[in-house]
């Protein structure tokens, strides 16, 4: 009798155990998934959501959108000097050597969840970069692919953000004008992503 109850004390202690192991898996899927954005919300942690966030990877494969983006800058007088003066303080202090150009991860990082994201009407924006982006949203070229990828409002809303961010990286003007004005001139698509994969981290590491 004894063994009995001991064994039933036993086996109703681990399974328990299980069910608060199976719990404890459960609660951190779910979390992950709210923070990075596959829940109902579709909205992950970088501050966009995941229709945008997987946008930007093929945004520089859509040869329309690439065109009147092209078109866009070239009207521009010095597009170099509007980059210099968009870079935020946190690039001006990482930036040692005047004239230097390379992308900092910390830097774009800080850039984009303290400066950039969320910030839909633009506030405190360096005027001309924002004048560009209000421009490329506004293109035929951007509202197909915007179509094409079933944007909401609040979708073209984050992309106004996301484009600011694109043309306020200083190496923005040289990429422009090696990739992007290259591509329109030979008809193709562009092959180099508009950003490195550490740019939308919401939390350093």
């Amino acid at each position: 009798m004894i063994f009995l109850v001991s064994f039933f004390s036993e086996a109703l202690t681990s399974f328990l155990a299980f069910i608060s192991f199976v719990y404890l898996v459960w609660y951190v899927f779910v979390s992950v998934k709210i923070h990075f954005g596959y829940g109902e919300n579709n909205y992950c942690g970088f501050g966009i959501s995941k229709k945008v966030y997987n946008s930007i990877w093929i945004l520089y494969k859509d040869q329309e959108f690439v065109k009147d983006f092209v078109e866009i800058l070239k009207k521009e007088s010095d597009l170099s000097d509007i980059v210099a003066k968009s870079q935020s303080q946190y690039y001006i202090n990482a930036q040692m050597y005047k004239g230097d150009k390379s992308r900092h991860g910390e830097e774009d990082e800080m850039d984009w969840r303290i400066l950039i994201k969320g910030k839909y009407s633009g506030y405190g924006f360096q005027p001309d970069s924002k004048r560009i982006a209000r421009e490329v949203i506004k293109s035929n070229g951007y509202k197909k692919f915007s179509k094409k990828n079933e944007f909401q409002a609040v979708d073209n809303k984050a992309m106004f953000t996301v484009i600011y961010y694109i043309v306020t990286r200083p190496d923005f003007a040289d990429t422009a004008e090696k990739y992007l004005y290259t591509a329109v001139s030979n008809g193709t698509s562009v092959s180099v992503p508009p950003l490195p994969k550490w740019s939308f981290k919401e939390y350093s590491y």
